[in-house]
């Protein structure tokens, strides 16, 4: 990994959104950032399930930050909607009264596993989940950028990314590329936005919903056997522990803007 001189300090006011933050990775990355937050930092979790939504706020609320949380779909949200949702979660403040903005992308699925890669074709199914995993997830960043358009170099963009994206896994089409095209997105930003620190973190494999639907759906017998193997093995990260270091290699800033930092990486 590259190193980079510039640190990144959330010890000051910090405006923080969070996606998929109702469950597993997404909740854990929220609750971990949010006991390094500083005095006067606000939090915005987004996802569809407003009960869990509030679960996970309430885990992160403090003396130090204020959490807001708006149920939102965001397969279906227009850009406007996008939009509004982070300008109502800013409740009245200005993007200047931050010292540090962090956007955490972690709404994702899995794909269809039923299907063998040589005889995937249907399109609609297609342009569905690229919808969700890709295309909404950079609408949902350019709304991010073009609010704190005047303090790029206050920005930190953090996509939850696989090691899927960078090789090749038998069984998991959908997901590999969607992860793959997603993470050169951010790559290329970061190649564009000089002032904007981009990270793509890769989680490793984790202890959630996700396991259990591969182990279930899967025709691929080896994809099958991986994930049956990881979770009787007890070999599964939790999401805690993955949360905790993402923040702490996002904290350390040793890597390069745009790169893909796996779990298993040495600091």
């Amino acid at each position: 990994m590259a190193s980079s001189s510039s640190t990144i300090d959330l010890s000051g006011p910090t405006f923080c959104v969070v996606s998929g933050a109702s469950q597993g990775i997404g909740r854990a990355i929220a609750v971990e950032v949010s006991k390094h937050l500083g005095p006067n930092s606000l939090m915005l979790l987004l996802a569809r399930k407003k009960s869990d939504l509030a679960q996970s706020a309430s885990l992160c609320e403090s003396d130090n930050v204020k959490v807001v949380y708006t149920s939102i779909d965001l397969c279906s949200a227009s850009e406007k909607e996008m939009y509004d949702v982070i300008i109502q979660g800013l409740s009245g403040r200005k993007v200047t009264d931050f010292t540090t903005s962090l956007i955490f992308h972690n709404v994702g699925s899995i794909g269809n596993l039923s299907i063998e890669t040589a005889r995937m074709e249907n399109i609609e199914e297609m342009q569905e989940y690229f919808k969700l995993n890709v295309f909404k997830v950079i609408s949902l960043n350019t709304q991010f950028l073009k609010i704190f358009k005047d303090v790029e170099d206050r920005l930190v963009i953090v996509n939850t990314t696989s090691l899927c994206a960078i090789k090749p896994m038998g069984g998991m089409a959908y997901y590999c590329s969607g992860k793959a095209a997603r993470a050169m997105y951010f790559r290329v930003l970061a190649e564009e936005k000089k002032h904007v620190t981009v990270l793509n973190y890769s989680p490793g494999p984790v202890e959630t919903s996700m396991i259990e639907q591969v182990i279930e759906e899967a025709v691929n017998l080896n994809l099958k056997e991986v994930f049956t193997t990881f979770r009787n093995q007890a070999s599964l990260l939790k999401p805690e522990v993955t949360a905790k270091k993402c923040i702490k290699v996002l904290l350390s800033r040793k890597f390069k803007s745009g790169d893909h930092v796996d779990y298993f990486d040495d600091e």
